[in-house]
């Protein structure tokens, strides 16, 4: 029994040392990652975000209106800032399930995002709040973001992973992150469309001009080949050219 006792006490003790370990590795992997973020050149975060893992980070310059995302890979962070607009949707997992999404919808955005676009801003899947699920069965939540990059599309932040006593009390700090940034990343992509949609409608109306433009120099063209022929007089030149400049 004493045996028994004593291999329980040191499995525990174990487990224990492994979970500091995994704390103290957690906190400085934020911290390199806070560091790196801070010596960027012209990036200054307004708003940011580490990972509950410490594996992953995000941050955006709502002045140069750029995202950046950080990533441990092979023992390294990379930080890669991308401009709003590369931003093609963002979306909240509860243990590898989608919650909420939201994506662009302008053409501009939509055409390089194609089949994945799940709907428009704001598009709400399971929602964030009547969940049938008790809080306390969530383990994990993470936030996802994809991106106009072919190498690395997808860039999760995880800001949960727990199982056991006061899960509960974690969802709910981690949730309140999840809405946040959900939120903010809603707002930018909004946005962007709007602007998107402001681009097209100046670059459509600029065609239009052009046509309208070519159009007019055209029939003044064949009126004064008209005149130059001797069909039509000057008297009737200049009215018809008044009404085509009309």
């Amino acid at each position: 029994m004493d045996f028994i006792f004593g291999l329980f006490i040191f499995i525990m003790a174990i487990i224990v040392i492994l979970g500091i370990a995994k704390i103290i590795v957690t906190s400085q992997n934020k911290k390199k990652m806070e560091e790196n973020l801070s010596n960027l050149d012209a990036f200054k975060a307004t708003q940011k975000i580490m990972g509950d893992d410490g594996l992953s980070g995000l941050a955006i310059d709502e002045f140069r209106k750029e995202i950046c995302i950080i990533k441990k890979n092979s023992g390294n962070f990379t930080l890669d800032t991308i401009p709003y607009h590369d931003l093609l949707s963002s979306e909240i997992f509860e243990d590898g399930k989608t919650i909420t999404r939201t994506s662009r919808t302008s053409q501009l955005g939509g055409a390089l995002f194609g089949g994945l676009a799940l709907g428009g801003v704001g598009a709400i899947i399971g929602g964030l709040s009547g969940r049938k699920t008790s809080t306390n069965q969530v383990t994990k939540i993470d936030l996802r973001l994809t991106i106009n990059r072919t190498n690395a599309p997808v860039h999760d932040i995880n800001l949960m992973n727990f199982e056991g006593t006061g899960s509960e009390l974690l969802y709910l700090g981690a949730i309140q992150k999840a809405r946040h940034w959900q939120g903010l990343l809603e707002v930018i992509i909004r946005r962007t469309d709007e602007e998107d949609k402001l681009k097209e409608s100046k670059a459509f109306q600029k065609v239009i001009n052009s046509v309208d433009n070519n159009s007019v120099a055209d029939e003044l063209k064949k009126l004064a080949d008209l005149k130059k022929q001797g069909i039509i007089t000057e008297e009737e030149f200049d009215s018809q050219k008044e009404k085509i400049l009309s």
